[in-house]
């Protein structure tokens, strides 16, 4: 759901310079499907803006055979060559858990500033798959989210984001923290307990 990627069964994480410890979590976790190679610190240079960032990378075996077709679909670009875009699963319900929500708010998400809430960042979802993530938040947690406008982006393209309001975020508090992942690498994104 993150900034990771499949292409012949190999999984890709490659997260930013401040997702370091994040990154080091996810390779003690793979450690069973992960390569032995070491993390890798990859440098860019943007062909636009000539920044120049830092990532961290490290990638499974070719176990996940199978998986890309599931979480990609191929689009004829405007040039004629097929790319795959991103698209949520048709069997997501299967997996929507506590786990899963914590590995995803780690990637995409963080708290709202300046009132208690959370979101999630949804732009690369369509808006039928982003109704369905809204529903699996009530059918699964009993949880109301709600999709909000993110502002644009800027190139001038709408942003969407899937928000927990303050009401609802005790409960979500409580399933993402469930895994030590959230409280341990990311308590900045947690507001204080709320009761």
């Amino acid at each position: 759901m993150s900034d990771g990627y499949l292409r012949n069964g190999v999984l890709t994480v490659d997260q930013g310079k401040q997702q370091k410890t994040f990154v080091n979590w996810l390779y003690n976790e793979f450690e069973l499907i992960r390569t032995n190679t070491p993390i890798k610190e990859v440098k860019r240079v943007h062909p636009k803006t000539q920044k120049t960032s830092i990532s961290y990378r490290f990638f499974t075996r070719a176990v996940l055979q199978g998986f890309h077709h599931i979480w990609y679909k191929p689009v004829v670009n405007e040039n004629g060559k097929t790319v795959y875009i991103k698209k949520l699963p048709k069997s997501i319900g299967c997996f929507f858990n506590e786990t899963f929500l914590s590995l995803w708010f780690a990637g995409d998400g963080t708290k709202i500033v300046d009132a208690v809430g959370a979101k999630f960042e949804v732009t690369a979802f369509t808006v039928e798959e982003r109704l369905i993530l809204k529903n699996l938040f009530l059918k699964k947690f009993n949880i109301k989210a709600v999709i909000i406008s993110s502002g644009l982006s800027s190139a001038g393209n709408p942003q969407w984001a899937l928000k927990i309001p303050a009401n609802e975020y005790a409960k979500f508090r409580e399933l993402i923290t469930k895994e030590d992942l959230i409280p341990k690498i990311f308590p900045y994104k947690l507001h204080k307990k709320v009761f």
